[in-house]
């Protein structure tokens, strides 16, 4: 088997990973409310069918339950958000909830191993010695304790970016914030992913690889543009971001009482935020435009 094969098969697999069958043969009365069927549930109640005694394989299933090992699994869902991302994401704000794990639960479980990874890896005396010089270094010690929350916070900060640019998407038109929103958390789950590898192998080098690399790739499956389309509109995105999370360490710097840049900063922060924006929104306004025109222009 050549690698041109082995590619096709991952292509078919990203596109469509899930296989759903009937695996009961035959009528089955349900456990909880009694009712015939004929099914892998039972329409009535939603039970699985084939429960019987409680047994040992009763007791590994409940303990798999506590760590997501159930239907949706984890697990399975992490290397979905690895290897398809943005398909992943386009299914579950299409309607598909049953591909995924609880995205928010699932960023909370993905922090706390963060978290864990953190707390072994760190150097107690290194930290100690830290020393607050900026709400910069207030904001790295809070990400620290609260990687779910801080990892959530940096990636909302792309929500209205990304609403802005994408929303008349090939893939998803009329893009929504709650679609946003769930496209965030599932961008936060990514980045905890890539934060607790990069805390293991201590090579901040990672980060600053596959999060530009993931970002690019999630957002191409996820909104359907091409590589250019794509990435002028993510480059976009990040020119945004960069100068919001300035104007928000200057406010931190500001309430903090710390030494603040000049107002010429602040000032070239918002205008650059401002001029990107207007940019983006005529361009796509523009792009929206054109294509009524050549609709109404076809029309006989």
């Amino acid at each position: 088997m050549n690698i041109k094969t082995l590619y096709r098969r991952f292509r078919a697999w990203q596109l469509n990973p899930f296989s759903y069958q009937n695996h009961s043969q035959h009528v089955e009365r349900c456990a909880n409310c009694g009712t015939e069927f004929q099914s892998n549930y039972c329409p009535v109640c939603g039970q699985k069918s084939g429960v019987g005694p409680v047994c040992w394989k009763t007791v590994r299933q409940g303990l798999m339950v506590i760590w997501g090992m159930d239907s949706r699994s984890l697990l399975f869902t992490l290397v979905q958000l690895l290897l398809r991302p943005g398909y992943l994401i386009s299914d579950y704000i299409s309607g598909k909830r049953q591909v995924s794990f609880p995205p928010v639960k699932m960023l909370l479980i993905v922090a706390i191993a963060q978290l864990l990874a953190y707390t072994f890896v760190a150097d107690p005396e290194a930290v100690a010695k830290e020393t607050i010089k900026s709400s910069y270094d207030v904001f790295a010690r809070w990400t620290r304790s609260n990687p779910g929350w801080s990892m959530m916070s940096i990636s909302s900060i792309f929500l209205l970016p990304t609403w802005l640019m994408y929303r008349f998407s090939p893939k998803h038109r009329k893009h929504t914030l709650p679609e946003g929103f769930f496209i965030q958390v599932f961008m936060g789950t990514l980045l905890s992913l890539i934060g607790a590898i990069t805390v293991v192998l201590d090579n901040i080098l990672i980060l600053v690889i596959l999060l530009p690399f993931y970002y690019l790739v999630t957002y191409r499956q996820l909104f359907g543009y091409g590589w250019w389309g794509t990435f002028w509109r993510l480059c976009i995105c990040f020119v945004v971001a960069s100068a919001t999370i300035l104007n928000l360490s200057e406010i931190g710097d500001y309430l903090l009482h710390f030494e603040t840049e000049s107002i010429k900063t602040i000032l070239y922060a918002n205008g650059t935020i401002l001029f990107i924006v207007l940019i983006g929104v005529f361009f796509e306004y523009r792009k929206k435009n054109r294509k009524k025109h050549s609709y109404t222009t076809s029309k006989p």
